[in-house]
Protein backbone atom coordinates (compact mmCIF):
# COMPACT_ATOMS: atom_id res chain seq x y z
CA UNK A 1 0.00 0.00 0.00
CA UNK A 2 1.16 3.43 -0.81
CA UNK A 3 1.46 5.45 2.08
CA UNK A 4 2.19 8.66 0.20
CA UNK A 5 -1.13 9.62 -0.92
CA UNK A 6 -2.66 12.43 0.49
CA UNK A 7 -5.60 10.89 0.94
CA UNK A 8 -4.31 8.15 3.63
CA UNK A 9 -2.70 10.76 5.37
CA UNK A 10 -3.30 9.57 9.66
CA UNK A 11 -4.12 6.07 9.07
CA UNK A 12 -1.88 3.88 10.56
CA UNK A 13 -2.58 0.98 8.92
CA UNK A 14 -5.04 -0.35 5.75
CA UNK A 15 -6.61 -3.80 6.09
CA UNK A 16 -7.02 -6.09 3.46
CA UNK A 17 -10.50 -6.66 3.51
CA UNK A 18 -10.67 -10.28 4.58
CA UNK A 19 -8.42 -9.82 6.82
CA UNK A 20 -10.34 -6.84 8.72
CA UNK A 21 -13.66 -9.05 8.60
CA UNK A 22 -11.34 -11.78 10.16
CA UNK A 23 -10.05 -9.78 12.97
CA UNK A 24 -13.72 -8.01 13.72
CA UNK A 25 -15.53 -11.71 13.87
CA UNK A 26 -12.78 -12.51 16.65
CA UNK A 27 -13.59 -9.29 18.53
CA UNK A 28 -17.27 -10.03 18.57
CA UNK A 29 -19.43 -12.51 21.08
CA UNK A 30 -22.07 -13.02 18.06
CA UNK A 31 -24.45 -15.69 19.58
CA UNK A 32 -27.52 -15.92 17.79
CA UNK A 33 -30.68 -13.75 19.05
CA UNK A 34 -33.48 -15.04 20.87
CA UNK A 35 -36.04 -16.70 19.28
CA UNK A 36 -40.29 -15.21 18.85
CA UNK A 37 -43.02 -17.20 17.60
CA UNK A 38 -44.89 -16.12 14.85
CA UNK A 39 -47.60 -16.73 12.45
CA UNK A 40 -46.14 -18.64 9.41
CA UNK A 41 -48.15 -16.51 6.98
CA UNK A 42 -45.63 -13.91 8.43
CA UNK A 43 -42.75 -16.25 8.19
CA UNK A 44 -41.06 -14.99 4.67
CA UNK A 45 -37.42 -14.21 5.05
CA UNK A 46 -37.62 -15.09 8.85
CA UNK A 47 -34.58 -17.74 9.94
CA UNK A 48 -36.11 -20.90 11.73
CA UNK A 49 -34.75 -20.87 15.46
CA UNK A 50 -35.43 -24.57 15.19
CA UNK A 51 -35.58 -28.07 13.45
CA UNK A 52 -39.23 -28.32 12.37
CA UNK A 53 -39.90 -32.26 12.56
CA UNK A 54 -43.30 -33.52 10.79
CA UNK A 55 -45.96 -35.35 13.12
CA UNK A 56 -48.11 -36.60 9.75
CA UNK A 57 -47.32 -38.22 6.73
CA UNK A 58 -47.65 -36.69 3.61
CA UNK A 59 -49.96 -37.25 1.96
CA UNK A 60 -51.57 -39.11 4.90
CA UNK A 61 -52.63 -41.94 2.55
CA UNK A 62 -52.37 -43.90 -0.18
CA UNK A 63 -53.27 -41.71 -3.36
CA UNK A 64 -54.60 -41.92 -7.44
CA UNK A 65 -51.44 -40.09 -9.27
CA UNK A 66 -53.47 -40.30 -12.19
CA UNK A 67 -57.17 -40.48 -13.64
CA UNK A 68 -58.22 -43.92 -14.27
CA UNK A 69 -59.16 -46.79 -12.59
CA UNK A 70 -58.09 -48.04 -8.93
CA UNK A 71 -57.28 -52.43 -9.37
CA UNK A 72 -55.46 -54.96 -8.07
CA UNK A 73 -52.57 -54.97 -10.39
CA UNK A 74 -51.96 -58.99 -10.69
CA UNK A 75 -55.39 -59.00 -12.47
CA UNK A 76 -53.75 -56.79 -15.21
CA UNK A 77 -51.42 -58.90 -15.87
CA UNK A 78 -51.03 -59.81 -20.06
CA UNK A 79 -53.54 -57.15 -20.60
CA UNK A 80 -53.45 -55.28 -24.23
CA UNK A 81 -55.70 -53.80 -26.85
CA UNK A 82 -55.71 -57.13 -28.66
CA UNK A 83 -56.56 -59.27 -25.57
CA UNK A 84 -58.16 -56.81 -23.11
CA UNK A 85 -58.85 -57.47 -19.43
CA UNK A 86 -62.48 -56.88 -17.99
CA UNK A 87 -63.22 -55.69 -14.63
CA UNK A 88 -66.20 -55.01 -12.81
CA UNK A 89 -66.82 -51.40 -11.88
CA UNK A 90 -67.92 -51.76 -8.03
CA UNK A 91 -67.72 -47.12 -7.24
CA UNK A 92 -65.95 -44.35 -7.27
CA UNK A 93 -63.50 -42.31 -5.25
CA UNK A 94 -63.43 -38.66 -5.82
CA UNK A 95 -61.38 -36.52 -3.70
CA UNK A 96 -62.79 -36.02 -0.26
CA UNK A 97 -65.33 -38.57 -0.94
CA UNK A 98 -63.16 -41.83 -0.75
CA UNK A 99 -64.39 -45.52 -1.85
CA UNK A 100 -65.84 -46.76 1.63
CA UNK A 101 -65.70 -50.73 0.76
CA UNK A 102 -62.49 -53.02 -0.35
CA UNK A 103 -62.07 -54.26 -3.84
CA UNK A 104 -61.42 -57.87 -4.48
CA UNK A 105 -60.05 -59.64 -7.20
CA UNK A 106 -61.59 -58.90 -10.54
CA UNK A 107 -63.11 -55.66 -9.27
CA UNK A 108 -62.02 -52.24 -10.25
CA UNK A 109 -62.70 -48.86 -8.91
CA UNK A 110 -63.36 -45.19 -11.38
CA UNK A 111 -60.66 -43.10 -9.31
CA UNK A 112 -59.40 -39.21 -9.68
CA UNK A 113 -56.26 -37.83 -9.18
CA UNK A 114 -55.31 -37.31 -6.19
CA UNK A 115 -58.24 -39.29 -4.73
CA UNK A 116 -57.69 -41.61 -1.90
CA UNK A 117 -56.63 -45.76 -2.90
CA UNK A 118 -59.79 -48.09 -2.22
CA UNK A 119 -58.37 -50.66 0.38
CA UNK A 120 -57.59 -53.78 -1.56
CA UNK A 121 -56.06 -51.48 -4.88
CA UNK A 122 -52.40 -51.23 -5.57
CA UNK A 123 -52.04 -49.30 -8.97
CA UNK A 124 -54.44 -47.36 -10.85
CA UNK A 125 -54.43 -47.82 -14.64
CA UNK A 126 -54.77 -44.59 -16.54
CA UNK A 127 -58.01 -43.64 -18.72
CA UNK A 128 -55.83 -43.64 -21.96
CA UNK A 129 -55.81 -47.30 -21.36
CA UNK A 130 -59.13 -48.35 -20.14
CA UNK A 131 -63.14 -47.97 -21.86
CA UNK A 132 -66.12 -48.83 -20.01
CA UNK A 133 -68.74 -50.73 -21.13
CA UNK A 134 -72.06 -50.82 -19.07
CA UNK A 135 -70.72 -52.06 -15.66
CA UNK A 136 -67.39 -53.07 -16.86
CA UNK A 137 -64.10 -51.35 -17.50
CA UNK A 138 -61.95 -53.10 -20.42
CA UNK A 139 -57.95 -52.59 -19.69
CA UNK A 140 -55.69 -52.13 -22.07
CA UNK A 141 -52.21 -52.21 -20.84
CA UNK A 142 -50.78 -54.41 -17.47
CA UNK A 143 -50.00 -51.69 -14.34
CA UNK A 144 -47.64 -53.14 -11.20
CA UNK A 145 -47.77 -52.67 -7.72
CA UNK A 146 -47.56 -49.16 -7.06
CA UNK A 147 -47.80 -47.62 -10.40
CA UNK A 148 -49.52 -44.48 -11.09
CA UNK A 149 -49.96 -44.23 -6.86
CA UNK A 150 -48.84 -42.01 -4.60
CA UNK A 151 -47.90 -43.58 -1.88
CA UNK A 152 -48.30 -42.06 2.09
CA UNK A 153 -45.79 -40.81 3.02
CA UNK A 154 -44.36 -40.30 -0.14
CA UNK A 155 -43.53 -36.95 0.35
CA UNK A 156 -43.51 -36.08 4.39
CA UNK A 157 -42.86 -39.10 6.95
CA UNK A 158 -43.88 -38.72 10.46
CA UNK A 159 -40.64 -37.89 12.28
CA UNK A 160 -38.58 -36.44 9.36
CA UNK A 161 -37.18 -33.34 9.81
CA UNK A 162 -38.52 -31.38 6.96
CA UNK A 163 -36.67 -27.96 8.06
CA UNK A 164 -33.79 -27.89 9.82
CA UNK A 165 -32.64 -24.47 12.51
CA UNK A 166 -31.24 -21.92 10.29
CA UNK A 167 -33.06 -21.96 7.08
CA UNK A 168 -34.20 -18.54 5.51
CA UNK A 169 -37.86 -19.70 4.96
CA UNK A 170 -38.92 -19.38 1.45
CA UNK A 171 -41.67 -18.98 0.25
CA UNK A 172 -42.47 -22.87 -0.63
CA UNK A 173 -40.59 -23.63 3.01
CA UNK A 174 -44.26 -21.49 4.38
CA UNK A 175 -46.26 -23.89 2.15
CA UNK A 176 -44.26 -27.05 3.57
CA UNK A 177 -45.37 -25.91 6.78
CA UNK A 178 -49.03 -25.61 6.37
CA UNK A 179 -48.90 -29.14 4.49
CA UNK A 180 -48.00 -30.51 8.02
CA UNK A 181 -50.56 -28.02 9.70
CA UNK A 182 -48.21 -26.08 11.35
CA UNK A 183 -49.23 -22.44 11.55
CA UNK A 184 -47.20 -21.09 13.94
CA UNK A 185 -43.34 -21.58 13.95
CA UNK A 186 -40.47 -19.98 16.04
CA UNK A 187 -38.11 -17.77 14.68
CA UNK A 188 -34.46 -15.67 15.18
CA UNK A 189 -36.21 -12.51 16.02
CA UNK A 190 -35.14 -9.76 14.19
CA UNK A 191 -31.82 -8.20 14.30
CA UNK A 192 -32.02 -5.04 15.97
CA UNK A 193 -29.59 -2.06 14.07
CA UNK A 194 -28.74 1.42 15.32
CA UNK A 195 -28.52 3.74 12.24
CA UNK A 196 -27.20 7.03 12.73
CA UNK A 197 -25.84 10.07 10.38
CA UNK A 198 -22.59 12.09 12.28
CA UNK A 199 -21.87 15.57 10.50
CA UNK A 200 -23.42 18.90 12.05
CA UNK A 201 -23.34 20.30 8.20
CA UNK A 202 -26.65 17.64 7.94
CA UNK A 203 -30.70 18.20 7.36
CA UNK A 204 -33.11 15.81 7.27
CA UNK A 205 -35.01 16.02 3.95
CA UNK A 206 -37.63 16.93 5.78
CA UNK A 207 -36.83 19.90 7.02
CA UNK A 208 -34.58 21.22 4.30
CA UNK A 209 -37.44 23.85 2.81
CA UNK A 210 -37.73 25.03 6.87
CA UNK A 211 -34.29 25.81 7.35
CA UNK A 212 -33.05 29.08 7.34
CA UNK A 213 -30.05 29.67 5.63
CA UNK A 214 -29.94 25.72 3.34
CA UNK A 215 -26.83 26.76 1.71
CA UNK A 216 -25.01 26.06 4.92
CA UNK A 217 -26.26 22.25 4.94
CA UNK A 218 -26.73 19.29 2.86
CA UNK A 219 -29.63 16.73 2.80
CA UNK A 220 -28.29 13.63 4.94
CA UNK A 221 -29.02 10.80 2.18
CA UNK A 222 -27.26 7.87 4.00
CA UNK A 223 -29.87 6.56 6.85
CA UNK A 224 -32.66 5.96 4.54
CA UNK A 225 -29.87 4.03 2.10
CA UNK A 226 -28.72 1.75 4.90
CA UNK A 227 -32.02 1.54 6.81
CA UNK A 228 -33.57 0.15 3.37
CA UNK A 229 -30.97 -2.56 2.62
CA UNK A 230 -31.39 -3.73 6.30
CA UNK A 231 -34.73 -4.47 5.29
CA UNK A 232 -34.15 -6.82 3.04
CA UNK A 233 -32.16 -8.70 6.14
CA UNK A 234 -35.55 -8.76 7.79
CA UNK A 235 -33.99 -6.25 10.47
CA UNK A 236 -35.52 -3.64 13.40
CA UNK A 237 -34.37 -0.21 12.57
CA UNK A 238 -33.41 1.52 15.74
CA UNK A 239 -33.11 5.54 14.21
CA UNK A 240 -30.62 7.09 16.26
CA UNK A 241 -30.78 10.12 13.96
CA UNK A 242 -28.46 12.95 12.58
CA UNK A 243 -25.80 13.69 15.50
CA UNK A 244 -23.97 16.84 15.51
CA UNK A 245 -20.15 16.67 14.99
CA UNK A 246 -20.60 17.40 19.12
CA UNK A 247 -18.01 14.64 21.06
CA UNK A 248 -20.93 14.32 23.84
CA UNK A 249 -23.48 14.46 21.39
CA UNK A 250 -21.88 11.16 19.73
CA UNK A 251 -20.98 9.82 22.70
CA UNK A 252 -24.71 9.59 23.71
CA UNK A 253 -25.86 8.73 20.41
CA UNK A 254 -23.48 5.25 20.65
CA UNK A 255 -24.58 4.55 24.38
CA UNK A 256 -28.08 4.59 22.91
CA UNK A 257 -27.33 2.07 20.01
CA UNK A 258 -25.43 0.16 22.58
CA UNK A 259 -28.31 -0.14 24.43
CA UNK A 260 -31.11 -0.92 22.03
CA UNK A 261 -29.84 -2.42 19.59
CA UNK A 262 -27.67 -5.61 18.60
CA UNK A 263 -25.50 -3.45 16.27
CA UNK A 264 -24.50 0.19 15.71
CA UNK A 265 -23.90 1.55 12.33
CA UNK A 266 -22.86 5.38 11.92
CA UNK A 267 -22.14 6.90 8.67
CA UNK A 268 -19.45 10.00 8.42
CA UNK A 269 -16.96 10.66 10.75
CA UNK A 270 -14.85 7.81 10.22
CA UNK A 271 -11.33 9.37 8.70
CA UNK A 272 -9.02 11.24 10.74
CA UNK A 273 -9.87 14.95 10.02
CA UNK A 274 -10.64 17.23 13.04
CA UNK A 275 -13.98 16.66 13.81
CA UNK A 276 -13.92 13.02 12.84
CA UNK A 277 -13.80 11.69 16.70
CA UNK A 278 -16.26 8.53 16.44
CA UNK A 279 -12.89 6.32 16.58
CA UNK A 280 -11.66 7.69 19.82
CA UNK A 281 -15.14 7.95 21.18
CA UNK A 282 -15.25 4.35 20.40
CA UNK A 283 -11.88 3.70 22.22
CA UNK A 284 -12.87 5.38 25.64
CA UNK A 285 -16.11 3.76 26.06
CA UNK A 286 -15.16 0.16 26.05
CA UNK A 287 -12.76 -2.56 25.50
CA UNK A 288 -11.29 -4.02 22.70
CA UNK A 289 -12.64 -0.47 21.18
CA UNK A 290 -11.47 -0.04 17.07
CA UNK A 291 -10.37 -3.39 15.85
CA UNK A 292 -10.04 -1.88 11.94
CA UNK A 293 -9.50 1.50 10.81
CA UNK A 294 -9.00 1.72 7.01
CA UNK A 295 -9.32 -1.52 4.94
CA UNK A 296 -8.14 -1.73 1.08
CA UNK A 297 -11.27 -0.79 -0.40
CA UNK A 298 -11.79 1.81 -3.49
CA UNK A 299 -14.14 3.11 -2.66
CA UNK A 300 -14.35 2.67 1.28
CA UNK A 301 -11.33 2.81 2.65
CA UNK A 302 -12.00 4.53 5.83
CA UNK A 303 -14.01 2.39 7.61
CA UNK A 304 -13.51 1.54 10.90
CA UNK A 305 -14.73 -1.96 12.94
CA UNK A 306 -15.04 -1.92 16.51
CA UNK A 307 -16.21 -3.60 19.59
CA UNK A 308 -17.34 -2.98 22.75
CA UNK A 309 -18.56 -6.04 25.08
CA UNK A 310 -18.31 -8.07 22.20
CA UNK A 311 -21.41 -5.78 20.34
CA UNK A 312 -20.29 -4.53 17.06
CA UNK A 313 -19.85 -1.20 15.94
CA UNK A 314 -19.64 -0.24 12.02
CA UNK A 315 -18.31 3.56 11.48
CA UNK A 316 -19.10 3.69 7.90
CA UNK A 317 -17.86 6.90 5.92
CA UNK A 318 -20.04 9.88 4.95
CA UNK A 319 -19.53 9.72 1.43
CA UNK A 320 -22.70 7.62 -0.03
CA UNK A 321 -21.18 5.14 -2.63
CA UNK A 322 -18.15 4.49 -0.50
CA UNK A 323 -20.77 3.92 2.87
CA UNK A 324 -23.09 1.45 0.38
CA UNK A 325 -19.55 -0.47 -0.13
CA UNK A 326 -18.10 -0.68 3.11
CA UNK A 327 -22.04 -1.65 4.34
CA UNK A 328 -21.95 -4.57 1.37
CA UNK A 329 -18.43 -5.72 2.83
CA UNK A 330 -19.01 -5.37 6.85
CA UNK A 331 -22.94 -5.01 7.71
CA UNK A 332 -24.53 -8.47 6.64
CA UNK A 333 -21.96 -11.23 7.17
CA UNK A 334 -22.64 -9.66 11.27
CA UNK A 335 -26.21 -10.23 10.95
CA UNK A 336 -26.19 -13.56 9.10
CA UNK A 337 -23.82 -14.76 12.37
CA UNK A 338 -26.59 -13.33 14.85
CA UNK A 339 -29.86 -15.10 12.68
CA UNK A 340 -27.96 -17.96 13.22
CA UNK A 341 -28.24 -18.44 9.79
CA UNK A 342 -27.20 -21.86 8.13
CA UNK A 343 -25.10 -22.32 4.90
CA UNK A 344 -23.07 -19.62 2.57
CA UNK A 345 -24.71 -16.25 1.39
CA UNK A 346 -24.30 -16.24 -2.34
CA UNK A 347 -24.79 -12.89 -3.78
CA UNK A 348 -26.40 -12.01 -7.42
CA UNK A 349 -24.07 -12.00 -10.00
CA UNK A 350 -23.58 -12.21 -14.09
CA UNK A 351 -20.94 -12.65 -16.66
CA UNK A 352 -20.50 -9.89 -18.81
CA UNK A 353 -17.97 -8.77 -21.50
CA UNK A 354 -15.98 -5.78 -19.98
CA UNK A 355 -16.63 -2.67 -22.61
CA UNK A 356 -13.25 -0.69 -21.81
CA UNK A 357 -9.86 -1.04 -20.10
CA UNK A 358 -10.12 -0.02 -16.24
CA UNK A 359 -7.29 0.65 -14.36
CA UNK A 360 -6.89 -0.48 -10.39
CA UNK A 361 -4.26 -0.32 -7.99
CA UNK A 362 -2.68 -3.41 -6.68
CA UNK A 363 -3.57 -3.77 -2.98
CA UNK A 364 -6.63 -2.14 -3.49
CA UNK A 365 -9.90 -4.24 -4.08
CA UNK A 366 -11.86 -1.74 -6.88
CA UNK A 367 -15.89 -1.42 -6.52
CA UNK A 368 -16.35 -0.22 -9.83
CA UNK A 369 -20.08 0.76 -10.93
CA UNK A 370 -21.32 -0.54 -14.04
CA UNK A 371 -24.05 -0.46 -16.10
CA UNK A 372 -25.43 -3.59 -18.09
CA UNK A 373 -26.40 -3.65 -21.30
CA UNK A 374 -27.20 -6.50 -23.51
CA UNK A 375 -25.87 -7.40 -26.73
CA UNK A 376 -27.01 -10.08 -29.00
CA UNK A 377 -26.42 -12.93 -26.38
CA UNK A 378 -24.33 -11.24 -23.73
CA UNK A 379 -24.23 -8.88 -21.48
CA UNK A 380 -21.91 -6.04 -21.78
CA UNK A 381 -20.90 -4.12 -18.35
CA UNK A 382 -19.78 0.20 -19.18
CA UNK A 383 -18.39 1.43 -16.49
CA UNK A 384 -19.66 4.70 -14.91
CA UNK A 385 -17.71 7.65 -15.25
CA UNK A 386 -19.55 9.58 -12.52
CA UNK A 387 -16.92 7.29 -10.00
CA UNK A 388 -16.62 9.77 -6.83
CA UNK A 389 -16.94 8.10 -3.68
CA UNK A 390 -19.79 10.75 -2.47
CA UNK A 391 -21.15 11.30 -6.24
CA UNK A 392 -24.39 9.10 -5.07
CA UNK A 393 -26.20 9.43 -8.62
CA UNK A 394 -23.23 6.64 -10.08
CA UNK A 395 -25.29 4.18 -7.63
CA UNK A 396 -28.80 4.98 -9.07
CA UNK A 397 -26.85 4.93 -12.67
CA UNK A 398 -25.33 1.25 -12.36
CA UNK A 399 -26.71 -2.24 -12.32
CA UNK A 400 -23.61 -3.43 -9.94
CA UNK A 401 -20.37 -3.63 -8.79
CA UNK A 402 -17.42 -4.64 -11.13
CA UNK A 403 -14.96 -6.04 -8.19
CA UNK A 404 -11.29 -5.83 -8.88
CA UNK A 405 -9.24 -8.02 -6.59
CA UNK A 406 -6.48 -6.50 -4.86
CA UNK A 407 -3.67 -8.83 -6.88
CA UNK A 408 -4.44 -7.16 -10.29
CA UNK A 409 -3.57 -4.26 -12.28
CA UNK A 410 -7.03 -3.28 -13.78
CA UNK A 411 -8.61 -5.01 -16.43
CA UNK A 412 -8.53 -4.33 -19.78
CA UNK A 413 -11.18 -3.87 -22.86
CA UNK A 414 -12.85 -7.44 -23.83
CA UNK A 415 -12.48 -9.06 -20.56
CA UNK A 416 -14.97 -12.05 -19.47
CA UNK A 417 -16.11 -10.22 -15.75
CA UNK A 418 -18.35 -10.71 -13.02
CA UNK A 419 -20.72 -8.14 -11.95
CA UNK A 420 -22.36 -7.97 -8.46
CA UNK A 421 -25.43 -6.94 -8.83
CA UNK A 422 -26.85 -3.81 -7.05
CA UNK A 423 -30.76 -3.74 -9.07
CA UNK A 424 -32.67 -6.70 -9.59
CA UNK A 425 -33.99 -5.71 -13.11
CA UNK A 426 -31.98 -4.34 -15.35
CA UNK A 427 -33.27 -2.54 -17.58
Amino acid sequence: MDYSDPRLKGFKKFEYIDDALKKFFNSLDLNPVDCEVVNVSNALGRVLGEDVISNVNVPPFSRAAMDGYAVISEDTIGASFDNPIRLKIVGESAPGKPYRGQITKGEAVRISTGAKMPEGSNAVVMVEYTKQIDDYVEIYAPVGENQNVSKVGEDIKKGEIILKKGTVLEPFDLSLLYSIGITKIAVRRKVRVAVGAVGSELVDANKFNNVSDNQKYIIETNRIMISSALSYFNCEIVDLGIISDDEEDIKDAIIKGLNEADIVVLTGGSSVGKYDYIPNIINELGEPGVIVHGVTAHPGRPVALASINGKPIINLPGYPVAAYVDFLLFVPPIIFRLLGISGEYIPLKVKAVLDSKVPSKPGTRSFVRVKLVRKGGEYHAIPIRLTGAGVLSSLSKADGFLIIPEDLEGLDKGSEVEVLLIRRFIS
